[in-house]
């Protein structure tokens, strides 16, 4: 019992020296492998980040379809924004309870290089994603309806963009904290195969209470809808993740997020006329299949860096904790 208890100490010791010596390396920018991590550890605040989500987002959605309410009625406003928040939460609770040693490489105090890029990126591929999916649509013939904004389209664009960004970015940070800022980053320190699938598979488990119950994504029936956020989850997930790891913030996700849901939800639709969600809508298939060529684009730069996923992942988080250990670690 005394060696088992001695075994034990050094064990303890050994651990806190590991981690001592690789604060020493970050501040001095000398380390270039992640902390070691308790995988134990990390497997139970998954699996606590998955339960506290889909618990948090069925009692909303549950709540609304009591109130009959839909995802569209102005006053689901609050309990969607809620709803948004249930990742952060989740996240929250993993890493106060069995995922307690963990800390977050994207802190909200590290807005990343460039200022204006962490918002104008996001915009101008929002943007361009859907505006290149009514093009396709004209193209291909796709009927519309006429546009809500059929006069001063611009002007109410200009003035509804701010408007929206503003308000939206406070939701898609809610969501972006858990998503990007937990379960991503702590899967890919894990070094989970398929890191990637595994969070768009979660991120679609998400939303199916609010089709199923609040009509989200009414894309005719609900299998449909749900196989539409799907693919849409195959392309919007790993822009936004390559972004948050190349500009090591996990603004830029919120952001993403933001412009995404005023282009894809008002905007667009608004000004051009709506047209089919199977095609048109927010995961249509003319968008979702743009979202694809931008992330294939993307994990192609890693590819021509000679780098694959993990090798990307592991070096962006590696850069991205010594970005935030610089505003944590005074100088001395």
């Amino acid at each position: 019992m005394e060696i088992s208890k001695r075994k034990f100490e050094v064990a303890e010791v050994h651990s806190l020296t590991g981690l001592a010596v690789y604060d020493i390396l970050l501040r001095q920018g000398n380390c270039n492998v992640l902390p070691l991590t308790n995988d134990s550890n990390g497997r139970r605040g998954v699996l606590v980040y998955a339960a506290v989500v889909m618990a948090g987002v069925t009692a909303v959605s549950l709540l609304l379809h009591s109130m009959n309410l839909s995802f569209d009625d102005r006053g689901a406003a609050v309990f969607i924004m809620a709803a948004m928040w249930t990742p952060a939460l989740a996240r929250f609770v993993a890493t106060h309870t069995f995922d307690s040693g963990w800390r977050s490489p994207f802190p909200l105090s590290v807005w990343g290089k460039s200022r204006l890029s962490v918002v104008l990126i996001p915009l101008a591929t929002v943007g361009a994603i859907y505006l290149g999916a009514y093009a396709l649509a004209s193209l291909a013939g796709v009927p519309r309806e006429a546009p809500v904004w059929s006069s001063r389209a611009v002007i109410n664009v200009a003035v509804n963009l701010p408007l929206l960004g503003v308000i939206d970015v406070i939701g898609g940070l809610g969501e972006e904290l858990g998503w990007r800022g937990y379960l991503q980053p702590r899967l890919d320190e894990m070094q989970v195969p398929g890191s990637l699938l595994w969070v768009i598979t979660l991120e679609t488990l998400f939303h199916v209470p609010l089709i199923l119950l609040a009509g989200y994504v009414a894309g005719g029936s609900w299998a449909t809808s749900i196989a539409l956020l799907f693919g849409l989850g195959l392309g919007a997930t790993p822009v936004w993740t390559w972004a948050t790891y190349r500009w090591h913030t996990i603004w830029i996700a919120a952001w993403f997020h933001a412009f995404h849901n005023a282009v894809s939800q008002v905007l667009v639709p608004k000004a051009l006329g709506a047209g089919n969600e199977r095609i048109l809508g927010e995961s249509g298939i003319f968008p979702v299949a743009l979202y694809l060529v931008v992330a294939a684009t993307a994990l192609a730069t890693t590819r021509v860096r000679g780098k694959g996923w993990r090798e990307f992942a592991q070096d962006a988080l590696i850069q991205a904790r010594r970005n935030a250990d610089k505003q944590r670690i005074p100088n001395r």
